[in-house]
């Protein structure tokens, strides 16, 4: 009879024990995910993004593992210091003609965009190389842009177009690579210049790398 009462106790216990469960993480998608567990006891390890700006942001990750994505909106928020510039233009010069003008410059200027306004303020100051004419050499050209205006991204998010407010013209830009501080870029700028006591009409091609 004892021997009965041993082997129902054991039984008994068996069964309350396997139904009260093992604490452990019952999430699949967890890195310690325990198919046994059925109790969760919060350990649970979610690797993701957990940035709310990213465009693949997870509310439920623990541990974020540097895989945000973002909108290139969202890189191009704030502002742009242009570290570097290469840039080449073709100007009508009476009685010289056409010319080209081509060479490098460094901290051009600051190019500030806003998230999610979409406004954007630019300034873009540097002077050409000189241009070299019957082996005279003539002092470059100031290239002096300021404009305030709106910016949108078109072509799946690659181009930017810059029109600024007052003159309404449009700046187009191919966005090469856009990073959190560093970001290339290649378009053509519109401008208007005084020189020799005309007024030029021209645009210039430059590429640029800014840096936050």
């Amino acid at each position: 009879m004892k021997t009965l009462f041993k082997i129902t106790f054991i039984l008994f216990s068996a069964i309350i024990l396997s139904s009260c469960g093992k604490d452990g993480c019952t999430d699949p998608s967890a890195t310690n995910y325990n198919p046994d567990a059925k109790n969760d006891d919060n350990s649970c390890i979610i690797l993701g993004c957990s940035d709310p700006n990213a465009l693949n942001y997870n509310p439920n990750v623990t541990d974020n593992n540097g895989t945000c994505i973002y909108s290139n909106s969202f890189l191009l928020n704030g502002d742009w210091n242009i570290v570097t510039l290469e840039y080449e233009t073709q100007i009508d010069i009476p009685i010289l003609g056409s010319q080209t003008i081509s060479g490098n410059a460094t901290n051009a200027g600051v190019w500030s965009f806003q998230y999610p306004e979409y406004t954007c303020s630019n300034t873009l100051n540097f002077v050409t190389e000189g241009i070299d004419i019957f082996g005279q050499t003539l002092p470059g050209f100031p290239i002096d842009i300021t404009s305030e205006g709106t910016w949108e991204l078109t072509n799946d998010d690659n181009n930017i177009i810059i029109t600024d407010q007052s003159t309404t013209l449009s700046s187009n830009y191919q966005i090469l690579s856009v990073q959190e501080n560093i970001c290339f870029l290649s378009g053509t700028i519109p401008f208007v210049f005084d020189t020799l006591g005309l007024t030029i009409n021209s645009e210039i091609d430059v590429e640029l790398q800014l840096n936050k």
